[in-house]
């Protein structure tokens, strides 16, 4: 008979470089697979290369000031 009492294995593909992995607990790099992946993940945001859709920040605060004092 199988053990009843495990559970399901979660695997997840990281972010940055796709490897699949299992969604563990003991990985402090998740939902990255190491250090390197979660590093070059935030230099991306950093170098914008990421972005949030939307209008940029910059216009909607100078909209705001435009005239309205």
């Amino acid at each position: 008979m199988a053990n009843a009492s495990k559970k399901p294995t979660t695997v997840v593909a990281c972010p940055n470089c796709g490897t699949e992995q299992v969604w563990d607990t003991r990985n402090e790099f998740r939902p990255f697979c190491s250090a390197r992946c979660k590093n070059n993940d935030l230099v991306a945001w950093a170098n914008e290369d990421h972005a949030i859709p939307g209008q940029p920040l910059e216009d909607v605060f100078s909209e705001d000031l435009e005239g309205n004092y």
